[in-house]
């Protein structure tokens, strides 16, 4: 049976947690509750913030944004079951719970969907180390909602049921892009969390397509072994790093100590892009981001992405977009500005 909380809410429907982050002289406490929160910590043992971004008494996306100078333990609790989906852009993490008897891990570009009823939790911070998640918190019941429209096979592949689940994919070029505009995101009071909400149901559709779906309609054309997918990774990571500046394939090839032949097929395989689309998309990406601040010309955005002829550059831009750059520009300052034509 159900309790009915003074917020309307349903019991079932909360989330009820709080964290402890501690060290020598330090103990800091914050609650996943649906209420806002942020945490700057004292300049002496790091600096970044944790703050939730969106929060409702159903579901709380944060954005934990630091490095410490000395080690941090950090413990939690959750006193009803919790869905998390946590992205990692940083330095990646393990951490253990009550629920299991070993530990669980997320790497730097990739995704882990957790969930898990009543526990405690955790881990260790390292000096030194940037750590950067955006995470998404949600009662189970609002994860049910969320997947409602998935057959039951796929929704049970998800986790989308009673009992402890745990599984990983990769942070992809699209996801990536969503991350970026919701860490970015210049809106202020109400418009704010209007953009983020619409960004965080973005997050989660593209999320579940991508890793129920596009998996599978990729052919597996050669094998890969373990050492092969790590290569391909650090391929993927070198790319995003350096698109205005790129790697020739007998350059990337060397760099991972893989042969060309699994690095153009292989690349393909894991990722859904040959290495030139994936250098492209990384361009046409940034520069969406440049265009929608609408702070700078088509010609300067073509420059900053690598493009030294804007012709190219325009035709890149209408491929993946659909429109010309400088009417995604026009549209970009009129949403900036609240103009209305």
């Amino acid at each position: 049976m159900c309790m009915e909380r003074s917020n309307g809410l349903k019991e079932a429907e909360t989330i009820d947690a709080h964290k402890t982050l501690t060290c020598e002289g330090v103990d800091y406490n914050y609650r996943f509750d649906g209420a806002h929160f942020e945490i700057k910590p004292p300049v002496e043992i790091g600096e970044g913030s944790c703050r939730s971004l969106l929060s409702h008494g159903y579901i709380q996306m944060t954005d934990f944004n630091l490095c410490f100078n000395r080690d941090i333990e950090a413990k939690g609790n959750f006193s009803t079951p919790r869905t998390e989906l946590a992205f990692c852009m940083g330095h990646g993490i393990e951490w253990g719970t009550s629920l299991k008897s070993d530990y669980f891990v997320i790497d730097t570009g990739e995704i882990a969907l957790f969930h898990g009823g009543v526990r405690s939790e955790n881990c260790t911070y390292l000096s030194g180390a940037g750590y950067r998640f955006i995470s998404i918190d949600m009662s189970p019941a609002q994860f049910e909602r969320m997947t409602s429209g998935l057959t039951e096979d796929t929704r049970l592949r998800i986790g989308a049921g009673a009992g402890l689940f745990f599984g990983k994919n990769n942070i992809t070029p699209s996801i990536r892009f969503i991350l970026s505009q919701i860490a970015d995101c210049s809106y202020s009071h109400g418009m704010r969390e209007l953009y983020l909400e619409g960004k965080m149901l973005e997050l989660m559709a593209v999320y579940l397509n991508e890793s129920l779906y596009e998996a599978d309609r990729i052919p597996r054309s050669v094998k890969l072994s373990r050492e092969d997918m790590e290569s391909l990774r650090l391929a993927k990571e070198i790319l995003q790093r350096d698109y205005l500046h790129p790697p020739t394939l007998a350059g990337l090839s060397r760099i991972i100590c893989l042969n060309e032949f699994k690095l153009k097929k292989g690349f393909k395989e894991m990722f859904g892009y040959t290495v030139h689309a994936y250098v492209i998309e990384q361009r046409m990406q940034r520069a969406q981001q440049l265009l929608e601040q609408g702070s700078m010309t088509v010609s300067e955005a073509a420059s900053r992405v690598g493009y030294g002829n804007v012709s190219h550059f325009s035709a890149a831009f209408r491929k993946k977009f659909g429109v010309r750059p400088g009417e995604y520009l026009i549209s970009g300052r009129q949403r900036l500005f609240g103009i209305k034509l």
